[in-house]
């Protein structure tokens, strides 16, 4: 019975061990959100965005008004802010995620190495911690009610199709000036295809699939590339933006295939912004439509995640737990039997032995 009791409580011990590594590894990613909590969030879009947030990862660190010390880049590795609200005025940020403290925690974050979500309205945060100047600020703005419809909305992340060679208008096309990103990995799994209105690959983020109308609030909070002035040099208004900016655009309206328009764009580090930043201002990517059901929700969910979990192998804290994660894997294998016996590994007989190495253990069978 001792040795029972010896054996199972290694087993339970390291599991622990391991179930907290991953649980503190998940903590590390956060959504700041406008009311004391989840439950309390009044705005639905926000909410959606919130609960699936929380539902998703369960270890994940919930930031509300106020918290500002939790805005650490050495203990949080992304941060998601979801802002989607009606008739708010373009530039008129809620009190709760633009008030001095929380701006001037999120600026000190970003400088110090942490990732940021910005997705719709909170776009508009980019400027405000220092990341890009007041004139390169989301200048397509939409905030109304919407409306019902048929069609599906969807993403494009073929920037220049135009140039791509497989378009038929074009005699001329310049291939240097076609960005393919549907390898980035924030578009990982993601359904796609030829066959929603477009003769070019899209992801399909929101829409009944079967003709039946929904109703979309039609919020972009993104970037009309063709309404800045640059000094940087470009072959196009996509690299001018680019090059000004240090950032790369990663997708636009599903139905546009030249160099107009930008809606998801990641944000490089800089000499004093040393954190990765995606921004994603498309109306497409809505959390809750009024009505209709969403037949693409599963795209918007893996679009999130793949951004949240591409963010979080970027930020400072990552370092802490690649370094954990590296000794587990380097860490040299121990053996005992299951007595709870410690055994030499060159000296193993027929049997089964529980095999500790860093924070994981397996039984193995030598024959």
């Amino acid at each position: 019975m001792t040795s029972l009791l010896k054996t199972t409580f290694l087993s339970v011990a390291l599991a622990g061990a391991f179930c907290a590594q991953a649980q503190n590894d998940e903590a590390t990613c956060a959504i700041l959100i406008g009311s004391p909590s989840v439950e309390a969030i009044e705005n639905f879009q926000e909410h959606a965005a919130a609960k699936w947030f929380t539902d998703f990862y369960t270890g994940g660190t919930v930031i509300a008004p106020g918290e500002t010390a939790k805005i650490d880049a050495t203990k949080l590795n992304v941060i998601w802010i979801h802002i989607d609200r009606c008739a708010a005025g373009q530039g008129n940020l809620p009190a709760e995620f633009a008030d001095g403290a929380t701006v001037a925690a999120l600026k000190k974050y970003v400088a110090d190495g942490g990732t940021l979500l910005l997705t719709k309205q909170a776009t508009q945060l980019l400027d405000k911690v220092g990341r890009i100047d007041a004139k390169f600020a989301p200048n397509i703005y939409s905030d109304g009610d919407g409306g019902k419809g048929t069609d599906n909305w969807n993403l494009n992340a073929q920037i220049g199709w135009w140039n791509s060679g497989n378009n038929a208008d074009n005699k001329e096309a310049d291939a240097t000036q076609y960005y393919d990103h549907r390898t980035h990995a924030i578009y990982a799994n993601l359904l796609h295809g030829e066959t929603y209105g477009q003769p070019w690959d899209v992801y399909p983020m929101e829409g009944t699939g079967n003709g039946t109308e929904m109703w979309r609030e039609d919020h972009n909070c993104m970037w009309d590339l063709n309404g800045f002035q640059y000094t940087a040099e470009g072959k196009n208004t996509v690299e001018k933006f680019q090059n000004e900016n240090n950032c790369e655009v990663l997708g636009t309206w599903g139905h546009v295939q030249d160099y107009a328009v930008a809606g998801v764009i990641e944000f490089k580090p800089t000499t004093d912004v040393k954190g990765t930043i995606i921004a994603n201002g498309l109306a497409c990517c809505e959390w809750s439509p009024r009505e209709g059901v969403n037949a693409f929700e599963g795209n918007l969910k893996a679009l999130t995640d793949n951004c949240i979990s591409y963010l979080k192998k970027k930020g400072v804290a990552a370092g802490v737990n690649q370094v954990f994660a590296a000794a587990g894997e380097d860490a040299p294998a121990v053996y005992y039997t299951l007595q709870g016996v410690r055994v030499s590994a060159d000296e193993l007989a027929a049997g089964v032995y529980v095999k500790v190495q860093g924070t994981e253990a397996t039984k193995v069978v030598v024959r």
